[in-house]
């Protein structure tokens, strides 16, 4: 596969959230027919203002790269059954499509994008990489749903979400602290979604999240976990139908629900009303409770990471996670934890604790070249 890896010079990662727009530009040098390297040579991050067709546009112009890639990679957040990054032809499309009603936020978004890529690089290597495939190797015990075997069949099951940054964030920890991957491993990504994952021997055994993004814990302005029995009583009672019942649990749940001002952590915390206190305080109640979940299904935590928009960011929410956790013997450094610190975790605490800014770009470049290289893609 020599040739496939010394054609693709440049590659364009679009890396697509719920409210932002990331892209980075690499350059390729072919360091072996396994093992290409790349250099990210520019980056960008924009806010979804504007509809997919604009958005090409506004890559180029904000990476001030005017010429054809030769490898395009999309972030798609659900992959379904994929095990890894895939070329993005025909019959992958189409299987994409088919689950975008279970990513709604996202799926149709990307695959729009992904589409107006391919008109405008037609010669260019289209690769989908995928957040659900690093909860591929899910042990039955995280993957099944207590549902029954016909629900199961046609896909009611756990998948998991946020492997890029999943991946990401093993990856600095590894390079921060080699043989750390070989532990009991809690990642808290949080952020507009939020989701953990238990890592035990460098992979996923489980998560929060499972068939859909809208699962696990209270988000920015998504519900996380509902009784059923409410979501059937709003279908009965409450005056709402399938599309408006979908509406609010993606965009009106959350933190912006229990405050009735806003999902976004700066806002409610510049905020300070009972509300907004409610919502936070609900937050990381959440979030610690999640963690002890996962540490169970470990059989104990050796390293807590936080990543994410807010996981990263707030030294607030993460001292307000840590403050449930203090009879594990959990106990941040103050300082570090202001300052963002990557080291977060005080010397005396029974669990290593970590600040990760992951680089889901990068990830997401080792994905598809792995792809390319693997079918002879170029």
């Amino acid at each position: 596969m020599a040739h496939v890896v010394e054609r693709a010079r440049t590659l364009l990662a679009f890396n697509l959230g719920s409210s932002t727009l990331k892209a980075a530009w690499f350059e390729l040098q072919p360091q072996s027919t396994t093992a290409p390297g790349f250099t990210a040579m520019a980056r960008t991050s924009l806010d979804l203002d504007d509809g997919p067709e604009q958005w090409l546009t506004q890559v180029v112009d904000a990476l001030g790269v005017h010429v054809a890639p030769d490898v395009v990679a999309h972030r798609i957040v659900h992959g379904g059954e994929a095990e890894t990054a895939r070329p993005l032809d025909a019959a992958e499309n189409a299987r994409l499509h088919a689950l975008a009603s279970l990513a709604p936020l996202h799926q149709p978004h990307a695959l729009a994008l992904a589409r107006n890529a391919a008109v405008r690089w037609p010669g260019a290597t289209a690769c989908g990489v995928y957040d659900t495939a690093w909860h591929a190797g899910l042990p039955p015990v995280s993957r099944r749903l207590p549902v029954p075997a016909s629900w199961d069949a046609l896909g009611v099951k756990r998948y998991g979400f946020h492997g890029l940054a999943f991946a990401s964030g093993m990856r600095l920890l590894e390079q921060a602290r080699p043989g750390t991957s070989a532990g009991r491993i809690v990642l808290a990504h949080l952020g507009s979604g939020s989701s953990l994952c238990a890592v035990h021997d460098g992979r996923s055994i489980d998560t929060t999240m499972a068939m859909t993004p809208l699962d696990g814990l209270p988000m920015a302005s998504r519900s996380g976990s509902l009784d059923p029995g409410a979501l059937l009583f709003l279908l009965r009672r409450g005056g709402l139908d399938i599309d408006a019942l979908e509406q609010a649990l993606y965009h009106d749940c959350g933190m912006r629900g229990i405050s009735g001002l806003s999902g976004d952590v700066r806002k409610l915390l510049r905020a300070d009303t009972p509300e907004t206190r409610l919502a936070l305080e609900q937050f990381t109640l959440r979030v610690a409770q999640g963690i002890v979940g996962l540490a169970v299904s470990l059989g104990g935590l050796d390293d807590l990471a936080f990543s994410g928009g807010i996981g990263a960011n707030s030294a607030t929410v993460r001292a307000g996670v840590i403050a449930h956790l203090d009879w594990l013997g959990l106990r941040l450094d103050a300082t570090a934890n202001a300052c963002n610190a990557r080291n977060i975790g005080s010397p005396d605490s029974r669990s290593r604790m970590w600040c990760i800014h992951v680089d889901e770009e990068s990830e997401m470049a080792r994905a598809c070249l792995a792809c390319i290289v693997g079918t002879g893609h170029a």
